[in-house]
């Protein structure tokens, strides 16, 4: 009598929290996003500064972009620098300069605007690139892919945080405090966060692999990566639009909570997918996988393209945020398979810069077309093209590297 054929066992998910019990993992973790909050808080504290030195709103809204402008140009920057000679001397004094920059900017005020400029745009260039940090340490910290799967989603998932707590935090140290005390906030909370991963044995041994050489292209050599990057851009066009939507939204329904509330519903929507993510095992090829998720934050703008009562569009607006996390998070799966060797922490630090630099466009297309949520619903539709042309530089899948740390 012949036995039944034996069948394969089912992947079993990684939960969240069994990453967060790992050695390192919810330190490093938490320390980051702490770090990471002068991304939000920044623009909200330089804005308010400026509107008490009578540069108004618009001289404000200038200095945020000149901050945010600096990131985008100096995460690939640092990064690569931690590619050649590891992380502890670029995180440590990435953050004494941009701590101190800071701070010049609390002491000093708005209100010489040659200077505060210059100062905004360097603090912002040389923030600690620890967003890049964290997802090149991640395959060295967790044990299995599955695990790396979950880890990424946490990643993923968990900085919205950065971009709803940063901006409360803000306003509020500024209401208690004043805004130049809400800069110097700012400024040691992110000294204090990338101190504490500097310092973490991850990253203070995480040394680089030695392939990097003088004269080499960097990370944007490898043909897929760049695809990849121009369909990261073009979310970023997405949810730069999404914002000036929100404000336009708001204006026509007379609710001016609506302006802050719609980014809010994309950012608990990212934080769901992604949670629901974590939830199953994925097996399916990872071409697909980012196909599958890209084609559903475009289709998830479509219901914002009808008029709708404010509470109805807030619903709508969390349809591409459980859409945008696991595709983010696919995101990181890709850029680890594509990157360069020697290339890893720059080819994350691209990541947000692509981010930044969609976030900048998206805004200034959506503000000439007064609004329109078609503005985002376009962009998603090019995210999706581009990231169908990426099946070739996909397949056959490679295994995320994973190495655990001794």
């Amino acid at each position: 009598m012949l036995s039944a054929p034996a069948t394969k066992p089912r992947p079993v998910p990684v939960t969240w929290s069994a990453v967060l019990r790992l050695p390192h993992c919810s330190r490093l973790l938490a320390a980051t996003l702490i770090g990471r909050l002068p991304h939000g808080m920044a623009p909200v504290a330089v804005l308010l500064a400026a509107r008490a030195d009578g540069l108004g709103y618009s001289g404000g809204a200038a200095l945020a972009a000149l901050y945010g402008a600096g990131i985008a140009a100096g995460q690939p920057l640092l990064g690569r620098l931690a590619d050649r000679m590891g992380q502890t001397r670029p995180l440590i004094s990435s953050a004494l300069a941009s701590t101190t920059l800071l701070l010049v900017l609390a002491l000093t005020g708005t209100a010489n605007l040659p200077l505060a400029a210059t100062v905004t745009a360097a603090a912002g260039l040389t923030s600690p690139p620890l967003e890049a940090g964290l997802r090149a340490l991640w395959p060295r910290i967790v044990p299995t892919p599955a695990h790396l799967r979950a880890a990424y989603a946490l990643d993923s998932g968990s900085q919205e945080l950065v971009y709803a707590a940063g901006p409360l935090l803000a306003t509020v140290t500024a209401a208690l405090a004043g805004p130049r005390a809400a800069l110097a906030a700012t400024a040691l909370l992110g000294l204090a966060g990338t101190l504490v991963v500097a310092h973490a044995a991850p990253s203070r041994t995480w040394q680089p692999t030695g392939l990097w050489a003088a004269g080499t292209p960097g990370a944007l050599r490898p043909p897929g990566l760049r695809l990849l990057l121009l369909s990261l851009t073009a979310v970023g066009v997405a949810l730069g639009a999404l914002n000036v939507a929100a404000l336009a939204s708001a204006d026509h329904h007379g609710t001016t909570w609506l302006s802050g509330a719609i980014p809010a519903a994309l950012s608990l929507g990212a934080i769901a997918g992604n949670a629901l993510l974590s939830r199953h095992a994925l097996t399916t090829p990872l071409h697909t996988q980012l196909s599958f998720a890209a084609a559903a934050f475009a289709l998830a703008w479509l219901p914002l393209q009808f008029e709708a009562p404010p509470f109805l569009l807030l619903f709508a607006a969390m349809l591409p945020g459980i859409a945008f996390g696991p595709l983010l998070t696919t995101a990181y799966h890709c850029i680890d398979v594509l990157a360069a060797p020697g290339t890893t922490t720059e080819s994350f630090g691209w990541l947000v810069s692509s981010f930044g630099i969609g976030t900048a466009i998206g805004s200034a297309v959506a503000g000439a077309a007064d609004g329109s949520w078609l503005v985002p619903a376009a962009a998603a539709a090019c995210a999706l093209l581009l990231a169908v042309t990426l099946r070739p530089f996909l397949t056959p899948p490679a295994a995320p590297r994973t190495k655990q740390m001794p």
